[in-house]
């Protein structure tokens, strides 16, 4: 089982409940947990009005003040948790947005995790640090100062690692800002044609990664140059029954989309997804 850290606060999926660094709970109800989870999906950015409409309510027809109860009780439920740098804020004429000024982070062992906690250093320790930093700093102003005024392999060596230290720090900072939905490496992989499909099981059900690849292909599918990536959970309204979550992005420009299900059968899983790859036609494009 999988948990989700959000600043000071745990997110268990399976139980819909958030926890912060006191031990103390909400479990969310399962219309405001599908809302959370869309808004943390796509955290950082504007969610409309209608996508939440059309994910979380799935194209019922609701009223707005519907929207607005849930958020406020969200609201209500961060408050509670004495949630750190998490934030819903409203996006006038658009809809939502779920701000989090710390990246957040997916384990598995579940054991051993605890939200993020502001602790104060011991005085002793805090000297060891600052005395740390100070020879840190006098030790790269001696490596800057024998690479301005000695050029040579162990210079050029120096050089090359600072360079190399730098990449790592980019690529680094741009993998910790990916929604944690998105990080490939949660996921089985297989491709069709030029769509890449990536697929997180958290059901009792075993994945068939051969049958449902041949059952994509052998609908023959207009080719989708994008990537598809695919969730499906023990359903949260149903025993014995699966939800699915979906989410496809172009490979060639910021088009994407979502898409969900609150329960399915995982023989009809290829259909589900050549249709779905069907409506997403302007990301595919």
């Amino acid at each position: 089982m999988h948990k989700i850290i959000i600043a000071n606060l745990v997110l268990e999926p399976e139980s819909r409940t958030l926890t912060n660094q006191f031990g103390h709970k909400v479990m969310l109800r399962p219309l405001p947990y599908e809302v959370f989870r869309l808004l943390l999906d796509q955290q950082g950015k504007s969610v409309s009005r209608d996508q939440l409409f059309n994910v979380c309510w799935e194209g019922m027809v609701v009223t707005d003040q519907a929207l607005t109860n849930v958020i406020s009780n969200l609201r209500r439920n961060l408050v509670q948790l004495k949630a750190e740098n998490v934030t819903i804020k409203t996006v006038s004429k658009i809809g939502y947005l779920l701000a989090i000024e710390q990246p957040i982070t997916i384990v598995e062992n579940t054991n051993e995790i605890a939200p993020l906690k502001k602790q104060s250093e011991p005085s002793s320790v805090a000297n060891k640090i600052k005395k740390k930093e100070a020879f840190n700093r006098k030790t790269a102003d001696a490596i800057l100062k024998q690479l301005l005024t000695k050029p040579s392999v162990k210079s050029v060596s120096c050089c090359f690692f600072l360079v190399a230290m730098i990449i790592v720090g980019v690529v680094y900072q741009r993998y910790i800002s990916i929604p944690h939905f998105l990080v490939s490496n949660n996921y089985e992989h297989f491709s069709v044609n030029n769509t890449d499909f990536y697929l997180l099981n958290k059901t009792k059900e075993k994945t068939d990664i051969e049958k449902i690849k041949s059952g994509i292909e052998s609908l023959n599918l207009a080719e989708c140059n994008a990537n598809v990536y695919i969730r499906m959970y023990d359903s949260v309204y149903e025993d014995d029954t699966y939800s699915l979550k979906g989410y496809i992005e172009a490979k060639n420009n910021n088009r994407n989309g979502n898409y969900s299900l609150s329960q399915f059968s995982y023989d009809d899983l290829p259909n589900i997804i050549g249709e779905a790859l069907k409506r997403a036609k302007l990301v595919c494009d």
